[in-house]
C-alpha cells in the first residue's frame, strides 16, 4: 500500500458504555499517524458498527469498552462481521480488559488487545506493521453482494481507478444536493435531519461527507457520519467518509465518478458535504443540482455577506442555529443581499435541526430547485 491510499480505521463504542475521552485520543493519534480513522462514536450497536465497517470499507475495526461486557458484544460484533462477508476485516479492542480476558478475545479472532497505558505510538507501530494485508484486500476485488461490489469501487474511485467501473449496470443519474458552510455552521446535523425525512418519503439517499486530510501526515478525522441516522438494516441508506486533500476547494477528487456510481446502483438522492469551506471554496457546483449554503448568526456583519464566493452560487441559504439570537437579522441582510431587482431570487430557510425547526420548508424548497 503506498502513501496515498492511508488505511481506513473505524474506531467505535458499544454497548452502554458513554465514556468516550480514551477512545477520542486514539482517533486523534492515528489521525497524526496517519492513518484515515472514522469515529462512529458511542452507544453503538454490533448491527451499527457493521454497517459502518461495511459501507466504509475499512482495514480495520477498534472496539474501545469500558463496562466488562467484552466476552459478549466482541463475540458478537466478530460474528456479524463474518456473516456479512467481513472476515478480512482485522479487529482490536481497548479499554479495561482483565488479563485473564485477552487471550480468549484472541482466541475468537480479535488481533490485538490495548489496555490502560497502551501508547498511541505503540498503536500506530502495530498497525503499520501489519499494512500489506490491507493491501491485498483491494487488489483482491470485491465480495459477493451489491453493497460490497459498491463499497470497494468507491475505493476504487477515490484512489482515481477504474473510472469505468460500474458501467454495466443500468441505473440513472442521481439528484446532487450540496450541503456546504463554514467549518461549524452544523453541515452534518442538518443532513442528518434530511436523511430522515428522504427516508420518510420512502426514497433512496446517499451521502457523501468530505473531511479535511492532513496536508502533514495524510492522516484524516473522519467524524460526520456520528451525527446522522444509524439505520444498519436499511439498504436504501449509504453514508460514505472521504479524506479531502487541501487544495480541492471543500470536495474530494474524482466525487463525479462516486456520484454516478451510486446512480448505477440505484440511488436516487445523493447529498455531497463539502469541508467546513471558506468564501472561495465553490468547486462544488460542478457536480451539484442544488447547492445549499449554510451561514449562521455571529460570524461577520455585513460586508462578509458582500464579498463574493459561496453565496453566489447558493441555490438556498439557510441560516442555520436559528435558536441564537439575531438570526432573524441574519436572514434579513442575506435576504436584501441575495434579492436585488433583476437578480436571480434565492429563498433564505432559517433552519434549527436541534429544535426541528424549518427543515420540513428546507426540503420544500430543494424539492422545488430540483422541480420534483
Amino acid at each position: 500500500m503506498d502513501n496515498s491510499t492511508p488505511e481506513r480505521i473505524v474506531l467505535a463504542k458499544i454497548g452502554l458504555d458513554g465514556h468516550d475521552r480514551g477512545v477520542k485520543v486514539v482517533a486523534r493519534g492515528l489521525r497524526d499517524a496517519g492513518f484515515h480513522v472514522i469515529y462512529a462514536g458511542i452507544w453503538q450497536s454490533p448491527e451499527a458498527v457493521v454497517r459502518a465497517v461495511l459501507d466504509e470499507d475499512a482495514d480495520w475495526l477498534g472496539l474501545s469498552l469500558l463496562s466488562g461486557a467484552h466476552r459478549t458484544l466482541v463475540p458478537r460484533v466478530l460474528g456479524l462481521l463474518q456473516s456479512a462477508g467481513l472476515g478480512d476485516v482485522r479487529v482490536l479492542v481497548g479499554g479495561i480488559i482483565p488479563e485473564q480476558d485477552v487471550a480468549e478475545l484472541k482466541q475468537f479472532g480479535v488481533a490485538e488487545v490495548f489496555g490502560p497505558g497502551t501508547t498511541i505510538e505503540a498503536i500506530g507501530q502495530f498497525l503499520h506493521a501489519r499494512h500489506t494485508r490491507s493491501a491485498d484486500r483491494h487488489k483482491a476485488g470485491a465480495p459477493e453482494g451489491d453493497r460490497h461490489r459498491l463499497s470497494r469501487l468507491i475505493s476504487a474511485a477515490a484512489r482515481g481507478e477504474s473510472p469505468d467501473a460500474g458501467r454495466d449496470l443500468p441505473g440513472a443519474r442521481a439528484r446532487v444536493i450540496a450541503v456546504t458552510g463554514g467549518g461549524g455552521v452544523g453541515k452534518s446535523t442538518l443532513i442528518g435531519q434530511l436523511i430522515e425525512i428522504i427516508r420518510e418519503a420512502g426514497r433512496s439517499v446517499a451521502v457523501l461527507a468530505c473531511d479535511p486530510r492532513s496536508p502533514i501526515t495524510g492522516g484524516a478525522l473522519l467524524g460526520d457520519r456520528i451525527r446522522m441516522p444509524s439505520r444498519p438494516d436499511d439498504d436504501d441508506l449509504f453514508i460514505r467518509s472521504l479524506a479531502t486533500p487541501s487544495g480541492h476547494s471543500g470536495v474530494a477528487p474524482h466525487l463525479d465518478q462516486m456520484i454516478d456510481l451510486f446512480g448505477r446502483f440505484g440511488y436516487g438522492t445523493v447529498i455531497v458535504e463539502t469541508v467546513g469551506a471558506g468564501q472561495g471554496d465553490t468547486a462544488i457546483r460542478q457536480v451539484a443540482d442544488v447547492v445549499v449554503v449554510l451561514v449562521q448568526p455571529e460570524t461577520g456583519d455585513e460586508l462578509q455577506w458582500e464579498k463574493a464566493g459561496q453565496l453566489e452560487i447558493a441555490d438556498i441559504v439557510v441560516v442555520h442555529k436559528a435558536d441564537l439570537p439575531r438570526a432573524e437579522s441574519v436572514e434579513s441582510q442575506v435576504r436584501e443581499l441575495l434579492n436585488l431587482p433583476g437578480c436571480r431570487p434565492v429563498p433564505v430557510v432559517r433552519v434549527s435541526s436541534s429544535k426541528g425547526i424549518g427543515v420540513p420548508e428546507l426540503w420544500a424548497a430543494i424539492q422545488e430547485r430540483l422541480g420534483s
